[in-house]
């Protein structure tokens, strides 16, 4: 496979997230009153940025709270976002091994810019990546390739000189999209068949699998 640089996609492929995620959302929907999910099933709702998540946690007949919603969902997630969430094993060594290996490093996420950088550098530190771009207000978020293609363009590479690793079909569409190989992560928050139905070019278990792969 192509092995200049790896995008990765960030929750459910790098940083496990979801307690925190979930915990966010509960909180917001009590202060409504309204049902709270699930870990399980809020790994359903994430992928399609914020926004999508507030909407998808609303009963149909409160689609008119989504913007409260989010809002608090978002103030609640800035002050608690390291409070359960972990690397996946295996995760910072790999992605120490791959720089080392001279492979260049990026993260493409539909996660809020701001709280996405703060999460990318509290468990990797600063440097490690080259550039860690999230959701904003000016740019369209995954599965349009455009953003994705920009990363391409800032590293003076080709869409052959990369792959993407993430673990939804959101993912594995924008991989499609901009041109560029996919490589499926099955530890995440979707599962082997939605990342198969996708598209998927290979499927792993494990982050240790991508330097055989790539490096």
């Amino acid at each position: 496979m192509p092995n200049r640089a790896v995008i990765f996609d960030l929750d459910g492929t790098l940083v496990n997230t979801l307690e925190d995620l979930t915990a966010a959302i509960n909180a917001a929907l009590g202060h409504f009153s309204l049902p709270e999910h699930s870990a399980q099933a809020c790994k359903m709702m994430i992928g399609n940025g914020a926004k999508r998540f507030a909407e998808r946690a609303l009963p149909a007949d409160r689609q008119d709270l989504a913007e409260k919603l989010l809002a608090l969902t978002r103030e609640y997630y800035r002050d608690n976002c390291f409070k359960y969430s972990r690397l996946y094993d295996g995760m910072g060594e790999t992605v120490t091994q791959l720089r080392q290996k001279g492979i260049r490093l990026a993260v493409l996420t539909n996660k809020d810019q701001v709280v996405a950088g703060r999460i990318v550098e509290h468990f990797f530190g600063t440097g490690a990546f080259e550039s860690v771009i999230g959701a904003a207000q000016d740019r369209l978020i995954k599965p349009d390739p455009g953003t994705t293609l920009g990363i391409v363009e800032s590293m003076g590479l080709t869409s052959d000189d990369l792959v993407f690793v993430g673990d939804s079909a959101v993912d594995i569409k924008t991989a499609l999209a901009a041109g560029i190989r996919s490589i499926g992560a099955a530890w995440g928050f979707r599962g082997r068949d939605e990342l198969k139905a996708a598209g998927a070019h290979i499927i792993i278990d494990s982050p240790r699998e991508i330097l055989d792969l790539v490096a």
